[in-house]
């Protein structure tokens, strides 16, 4: 249906960075991501968040910006 699951719910944070660059890269590129029931949810959304509170933030930001510039998506401040 498209709602986020609860950061309480299993599995509702990615913390594996390889899963999260290709999830990125997804929903970056393709407009869509894989819902926790494994159905595809098509997204209009034009930014993407990595929460700082998730272990290896950092380093998973930056290589989601990395993927996503080698994939020719546009990357910038927005506020």
């Amino acid at each position: 249906e498209g709602t986020l699951v609860p950061r309480r719910e299993p599995d509702s944070v990615v913390t594996d960075e390889d899963t999260v660059v290709r999830r990125a890269l997804a929903f970056a590129v393709d407009g869509a991501v894989r819902a926790v029931d494994g159905s595809t949810v098509t997204v209009a959304a034009r930014s993407l968040c990595v929460h700082g509170d998730t272990p290896g933030a950092a380093r998973i930001a930056a290589r989601v910006r990395t993927a996503l510039e080698t994939a020719g998506v546009p990357v910038g401040a927005f506020a």
